[in-house]
């Protein structure tokens, strides 16, 4: 058997322990800070017996070193961690920091609603809330506009955009499914540049590199079998994925109850190597989280248009999402936003916040 240091270790001083994290792993532990130095020893694939010379203690035993492994600080060679590191070694072109985002948020434990109105209330006690507008009032210079007219259609729908929770049983239209989706994602039209054909949509994307593509999973959709979809921006055509049937959407989530109502569930899952092809720069990874609201939005608009309610939400089981859509490559391609859709119960209130 043999063993290598781990290559996604990052590590930082609290003020009195040296800290590792393995963002691959997403694994923290505290260390003596030579555990450095006997890492740069082990860079290389090493039986036990040369790992625990390395270590250079005389406590050093079996024992330590699967301690280590189970803290993500060397990798066991063949074991599905190092396949995944090699994987991401290959494909992750955007280095550490947008490395270091990307997967340590993944799957990471929902907090409940209760759970953070009652952090809310005792921060509250304690450290004032920021203002979350800012005023003009008593601001002599300050150059004031007419109010938007309501009569305005655009304004007057986007006016009208509210997340509802609270959904009643009926079933919506696969028209109003399809036109929320082509809002978001629908090509219409192409631009060329020095690298080829480039397709156009109705939100921006960075050097129109496109890098979402949508999952629905039809619940109560007119028309639709129950099951789970893959929309194609292109030929605005739905293909079915798998059954989905045994699925509870509120797992997806973060164990939100009320996505277990929705009549539609989206899944936008962003294919990052479409971006990663044309930007080196890590500043793209913000690009493509940006997008995901672009597309949000405008299928939320849509869904007002219908009658809809349009929820999203971040709080995502990132790998059961992509197991479900079979995104095809772990490490380029991730879920990063969903939205459930349905009709708004009479007396259904906004919530007023989206869970993150």
């Amino acid at each position: 058997m043999a063993f290598r240091a781990a290559r996604t270790l990052v590590f930082t001083n609290d003020g009195a322990d040296l800290i590792g994290f393995n963002y691959l792993q997403k694994t923290t532990f505290s260390c003596a800070p030579h555990l450095i130095d006997v890492l740069s020893r082990l860079s290389e694939w090493a039986d036990a017996e040369a790992v625990k010379s390395a270590i250079d203690d005389d406590d050093a035993s079996d024992a330590l070193v699967e301690q280590l492994v189970a803290c993500g600080v060397l990798l066991r060679q063949g074991s599905p961690e190092e396949s995944r590191e090699t994987a991401y070694v290959r494909d992750w072109e955007w280095a550490l920091p947008a490395a270091l985002l990307h997967f340590s948020v993944q799957d990471n434990p929902p907090v409940s609603v209760a759970e953070l109105e009652r952090l809310q209330v005792e921060k509250a006690r304690t450290v004032p809330q920021p203002e979350l507008v800012r005023r003009h009032e008593g601001c002599d210079d300050a150059i004031a506009f007419a109010p938007q007219s309501d009569e305005a259609a655009l304004f007057a729908l986007m006016a009208r955009r509210r997340t509802h929770r609270e959904v009643t049983a009926a079933p919506i239209a696969a028209g109003a499914v399809a036109d929320c989706l082509y809002a978001g994602l629908g090509v219409v039209g192409h631009t060329r540049n020095e690298a080829g054909v480039l397709p156009l949509t109705m939100t921006p994307s960075g050097g129109a590199r496109n890098p979402y593509e949508a999952y629905v999973m039809a619940r109560r959709v007119e028309g639709l079998a129950p099951g789970l979809y893959h929309y194609s921006a292109a030929d605005r055509s739905l293909l079915p994925v798998s059954s989905g049937a045994d699925v509870r959407p509120s797992a997806l989530v973060g164990d939100q109850p009320w996505m277990d109502d929705m009549a539609c569930v989206i899944f936008l899952c962003a294919s990052f190597g479409r971006t990663m092809w044309k930007y080196s720069d890590p500043n793209a990874y913000r690009v493509v989280l940006i997008e995901a609201g672009h597309i949000g939005q405008n299928i939320m608009l849509a869904a007002t248009h219908h009658g809809l309610t349009a929820c999203p939400t971040a709080a995502l089981a990132h790998k059961a999402i992509a197991e479900l859509c079979q995104l095809d490559d772990p490490v380029l391609d991730a879920p990063v936003y969903v939205l459930g859709l349905g009709v708004p119960a009479p007396d259904a209130t906004s919530t007023g916040f989206e869970q993150i």
